[in-house]
C-alpha cells in the first residue's frame, strides 16, 4: 500500500500543478474511490494553496532548506494540527512542484555530491563507431558505408541504414550478432521475412537461416520486431530479463536496463516471460516487469513507445538519470550534475536527436534552476 500511495501523492501533486495525461487522470480518479487516498489529496492541496506554500514556491528552497522549513512548521507553536499533518503528507511525498516548461522539483534528501551517471559504462572515446554484424566464426564485418560480399554461401547486402541477407542453401544455423553503436539505429531483414529495427546501442543474435521447429533471436537494448506469420515455427524474442514469444505480430521491446523489461504489443498477440510467470497481452497493452516485482499490463500509446524509430524519445516526470541514458546512447555525451539539489528535478519533455543537444538544453533550463556546458564527451550541469 505505501508504494501505491507514494505514486498516488505524485500524481496528485502534478494535477495540482497541471501536468497529468489521460491516463494517469484516471488512475488518479480510481484511486480517489480510497477514503485515505481523498484525504491526503484534500490535505495537499490545501498546502498547495496556503500562505506556506505560496512563500516557499517564492523562495525557491533547495533540499536541505525545505528540510528546514517543513521542521519549522511540524515544530511551531502557532501552527495549526492540520498545517503540521499537510506538511508531513508533503515531506512524505517529497513535495513535487512543477516549475516552468514541465520540470518540477520534488524535494528529496539527495547525494551531497556530484553524479555522473555514466559512470561505469565503456568509455566514449573507445567506443565503435561503426554498425557491426560479428559472424559466428568470430570474423567481424563493418556495415559503416553500403555494399555486398559473400560469406560463404550467404550473401550480404547492406546500406546505410539496413541489412539484408540470402543463405542460398539454407543452412547456416549458427548465431551471428549485428550491433548498432551510439547515435546510429539500424534495420534487419531476417530470413523468413521478419523485420527487426534495433535502437542505438543495441544488439540482435541471429542466425542467417532458421533450421530448427522455433525461430529464436535474441535482443540487448531496444527494437521493433515486425514479424513473419508461421503457425508452425513460434517467433521467440530472448533478452537478459525474460523472452517474449509470438506467432505474427508487431511490438517493441526495451530491455536497455538491468532488472527491467517493457514489452509493447502493436498488433497481433505475444505472450512475455519474466521470472517464470507468462503474461498474454493484447494489442495496445504493454507488459512492464521489474526484478523483485510483479508484471504490471498498461496501456500506452504508440506515438510515444514507438517514436525513437523517428529519432524522438518522450519523458515524463523523467529526471536526470533517465535523461542521461537517451544522452548517452544518442549524442555519445556523458551527463554529469555537479550541483546535488538538481538530482530532484524532474521534467516533462521530448528529446530529438536530430536537432543539436543545445536546443534540447534551452528547453531544460527554462525551470531556470541550473546551467550547463558541453567539454568534449561531458555535459556538465550545475
Amino acid at each position: 500500500m505505501e508504494a501505491d500511495l507514494e505514486h498516488i501523492r505524485q500524481l496528485y501533486l502534478q494535477k495540482l500543478a497541471g501536468g497529468l495525461s489521460e491516463e494517469e487522470e484516471a488512475e488518479l480518479e480510481a484511486a480517489m474511490v480510497d477514503s485515505t487516498v481523498r484525504k491526503m489529496c484534500k490535505e495537499l492541496e490545501e498546502l498547495y494553496q496556503s500562505p506556506e506554500m505560496l512563500n516557499l514556491l517564492k523562495e525557491r528552497p533547495t533540499s536541505k532548506r525545505w528540510d528546514e522549513l517543513a521542521e519549522h512548521v511540524m515544530n511551531s507553536q502557532d501552527a495549526s494540527r492540520k498545517t503540521r499533518v499537510m506538511v508531513g503528507w508533503a515531506a512524505a511525498a517529497g513535495v513535487a512542484v512543477l516549475i516552468g516548461l514541465g520540470a518540477y522539483l520534488r524535494y528529496d534528501t539527495v547525494q551531497q555530491q556530484s553524479i555522473n551517471y555514466s559512470a561505469g559504462r565503456v568509455t566514449i572515446k573507445d567506443r565503435p563507431r561503426d554498425v557491426r554484424l560479428k559472424l559466428a566464426g568470430g570474423k567481424t564485418i563493418s556495415l559503416e558505408n553500403s555494399g555486398s560480399r559473400k560469406v560463404g554461401d550467404v550473401d550480404l547486402v547492406y546500406e546505410a541504414q539496413s541489412l539484408h541477407f540470402q543463405d542460398k542453401f539454407n543452412n547456416s544455423g549458427q548465431m551471428n550478432t549485428l550491433e548498432v553503436p551510439s547515435k546510429l539505429d539500424y534495420k534487419v531483414r531476417l530470413s523468413d521475412g521478419t523485420e527487426v529495427w534495433l535502437n542505438s546501442m543495441s544488439s540482435l543474435r541471429f542466425p542467417f537461416t532458421f533450421t530448427g521447429s522455433t525461430r529464436e533471436v535474441e535482443v540487448e537494448g531496444e527494437a521493433y520486431f515486425k514479424v513473419a506469420a508461421d503457425a508452425d515455427k513460434p517467433f521467440i524474442v530472448h533478452t537478459p530479463e525474460g523472452k517474449v514469444q509470438v506467432l505474427g505480430t508487431t511490438f517493441n521491446v526495451n530491455a536497455y536496463e538491468p532488472g527491467h523489461m517493457t514489452t509493447s504489443l502493436v498488433d497481433g498477440a505475444v505472450k512475455t516471460s519474466n521470472s517464470g510467470k507468462d503474461v498474454i497481452l493484447r494489442p495496445g497493452q504493454e507488459a512492464v516487469w521489474d526484478e523483485g516485482r510483479e508484471t504490471r499490463v498498461r496501456k500506452f500509446e504508440p506515438v510515444e513507445t514507438l517514436a525513437w524509430m523517428e529519432g524522438v524519445i518522450y519523458f515524463k516526470g523523467a529526471d536526470f538519470g533517465m535523461i542521461a541514458t537517451a544522452l548517452d546512447r544518442w549524442y555519445d555525451l556523458e551527463l554529469r550534475v555537479e550541483r546535488p539539489e538538481l538530482n530532484s528535478l524532474r521534467f516533462h519533455v521530448q528529446l530529438d536527436k536530430h536537432k543539436p543537444i543545445g536546443d534540447f538544453m534551452e528547453i531544460l533550463q527554462g525551470s531556470k534552476g541550473f546551467q550547463y556546458r558541453v567539454d568534449g564527451h561531458v555535459l556538465h550541469i550545475f
